[in-house]
């Protein structure tokens, strides 16, 4: 796997945020347990639902591509009854459609779960009409969020 990180301001937010939970690593993926679930609820069907390391691994170039997240704050994080499990609420600031340059302000709430140090489960919520505007609308959405590519 490469070292390089597709995502550093995730990999930032979540290293901050969840401290303890996680074992020490260098990117997103490495956070991510071998078999973790990946499930965007507002993406288009076939595309919502990723499974297992590889398949994130091959979905985060494209968000990069499509967007160029500078910064990621987080907005409040709240500690539920299961140790295991966190509600992460964060905003994408500064942030914009890579190939239009139009603003990408997006809002997220993430439920992660983590298990001996790595992440097993993560719901990406995120508002579509958001995603859409930034890149000029469905004709700039990358296929594999459409739907339409594996």
């Amino acid at each position: 796997m490469p070292n390089t990180d597709p995502l550093p301001a995730l990999t930032t937010l979540l290293r901050e945020s969840l401290g303890d939970l996680l074992d020490p690593a260098d990117s997103f993926l490495e956070m991510c347990a071998e078999d973790v679930a990946f499930e965007a609820p507002y993406a288009p069907a076939g595309s919502n639902v990723l499974k297992g390391r590889a398949a994130v691994a091959n979905y985060l170039p494209v968000v990069r591509e499509h967007y160029d997240i500078r910064e990621l704050a987080e907005t409040a994080l709240y500690r539920t009854t299961d140790p295991e499990v966190v509600i992460l609420e964060f905003e994408a600031r500064n942030s914009t459609g890579r190939k239009t340059g139009l603003p990408y302000d997006q809002r997220y709430i993430n439920v992660i779960w983590v298990r001996n140090g790595k992440i097993v489960d993560y719901r990406d919520y995120w508002n579509p009409v958001v995603a859409l505007a930034a890149v000029g609308g469905t004709d700039g959405m990358p296929d594999v969020v459409k739907g339409s590519a594996a």
